[in-house]
């Protein structure tokens, strides 16, 4: 069952790398259509700017402390938040780049974010609890 985790793991993270690209060619493209270097000159080019901005913003953080999970073996914990992370960032980002924004989809992948952002930080605060449980122990164990 680890295992599968661990994959389900990896195929979000390479998901969101796919996200990442697509918002970033989205603005390259935008930009070449309007022979905008730098800075905007329409709504589309600001929103597609801003979903890319907002991307970069949010994953890197969120990707680093779900390593901390990964690489102490909570792979179910590290996949959940990611998980939510992957849908939260493509609800939000699809909301920003629709010209009609529904804001209660961009809202809702805010709040799918950061209950991604919870999960991350429950499963750290688990993981504290194990160290100093396991540290306690050992120091009992040794002292009597």
């Amino acid at each position: 069952m680890n295992t599968l985790f661990q994959i389900l793991y990896l195929i979000t993270i390479l998901y969101l790398v796919v996200l990442y690209f697509s918002l970033f060619k989205n603005v390259v493209r935008l930009r070449r259509g309007n022979k905008k270097t730098l800075g905007y000159n329409n709504e589309d080019l600001h929103r597609a700017i801003r979903a890319h901005a907002n991307f970069c913003e949010t994953v890197p953080f969120c990707l680093l402390l779900s390593l901390i999970l990964y690489f102490n073996s909570y792979h179910y914990i590290s996949f959940a938040s990611v998980f939510m992370l992957c849908i939260g960032r493509k609800v939000h980002s699809n909301s920003i780049l629709n010209a009609n924004e529904e804001l209660a989809k961009r809202r809702l992948g805010m709040r799918i974010t950061a209950i991604s952002f919870l999960i991350i930080v429950i499963g750290i605060l688990y993981h504290i609890c194990n160290l100093i449980y396991y540290f306690t122990l050992a120091n009992f164990s040794t002292t009597t």
